[in-house]
Formats: C-alpha cells, structure tokens, sequence
C-alpha cells in the first residue's frame, strides 16, 4: 500500500522535483562508491605506516651494528625513505573532501581533486616507491659483496625485490583502472548533470 502511494505521489510531482530526486539518489550513489574507496585507501596507508614503523627501527639498528659501508648507508636511506613515504601518503590523504557540508557540487569538484591526486600518486608509484625502494635494498646488499657466504642470499633478495616490485607496479595500475578511472568517469558525469539548470 506504501508503496503505491510513493509511486503516485512521484507520478504527479513536477518534472522539477523529479530532477532534484534523481540527482539526490545519485549523489547518495557516489557518496556510498567513495565511502568504500577511502576505507580501502585508509587501510592501505594504515598498513604502509605500520610497516615503516616496523622497519625504521631495525635498519636504524642495522646502521648501528652492520660493519660494511655501503650497507650503513643504505640502513639511514631506508629510514629517510620510509619517512618520505609516509609524508607523500599524508600529503594526498589532505585533499579528501568532507561530508556533505558543501554544495554537491562543490563536493563533486573536491572528490574529483581528490580521486585524481590519488591516481597520480598510483600512476608514479614507479618513481617514488618501486624504485627508490629496489635502489637502496640494492646499496644494502651491495655491502655484502666479498664477503665469504652471501652471495646466494644476495642474488635470492634481489630476485624476490624484483619480482615484488613488479607485483606492486602491477597491482596499483590494476588499483587505478579499477577503483579509480570509474569513479572519476561517474563524477564527471554527475558533475555535467549537476551544471545543467
């Protein structure tokens, strides 16, 4: 019976109020997409913090103990690393939007901003996590070199270093045609429908 006064109420309301539903009903849409999508990139960053936390101390350790060099070197590198990447994953968690305060449209640009800070920093995962990471896990080891025992180890980390590296490459640009390219496709839109009168 409610039901069927909701269907006859939404018959005989204007075209107008039609318009203002429909546009309610996809912001709620949105909404609920970019309420997944911040957990899942709160856990990510969640667990990239707890790692460093985990890892700091033991290459600051390393950089005590380990006799060789380079290998000390590459302790402190991996400790300024860790706070890099911590600062980088901090500085894209600043353009999250707020609730629904603003206008939807004032949302709709922010969450915009804020899915294409995120596919930038998906998209340069290579140049600021991959890469600097393999470099100095590479420095670490090249410590190691001539000393009676290691290479087999060596050459075993660097092959599983290359092959998370690769792992990782691919899964934040699997991240990115998944989660996010969607997302801003449906944005923008929903941010054209939202610009029309």
């Amino acid at each position: 019976m409610m039901e069927e006064q909701l269907i006859k109420i939404w018959q005989s309301s204007p075209n107008q109020e039609r318009v203002k539903f429909e546009k309610s009903r996809l912001m709620i849409d949105v909404q609920s997409s970019m309420d997944r999508l911040h957990r899942g990139i709160k856990y990510r960053d969640l667990r990239e913090q707890i790692a460093i936390v985990l890892v700091s101390p033991v290459f600051a350790y390393y950089a005590y103990v380990i006799p060789y060099t380079l290998s000390k070197v590459a302790s402190v590198l991996v400790v300024l690393w860790g706070i890099y990447v911590s600062l980088r994953l901090r500085n894209a968690k600043k353009h999250k939007p707020g609730a629904f305060h603003e206008t939807y449209l004032e949302y709709l640009y922010k969450t915009r901003e804020y899915l294409n800070v995120q596919k930038h920093l998906l998209d340069n995962v290579l140049y600021w996590y991959i890469l600097p990471g393999w470099a100095i896990l590479s420095l670490f080891l090249a410590g190691f070199i001539g000393v009676p025992g290691k290479l087999k180890w060596m050459i075993q980390t660097e092959s599983l270093s290359i092959i998370l590296s690769v792992a990782i490459y691919f899964l934040n640009k699997g991240g990115v045609k998944r989660q996010l390219i969607p997302r801003l496709t449906k944005i923008d839109a929903l941010i054209k429908v939202m610009e029309q009168p």
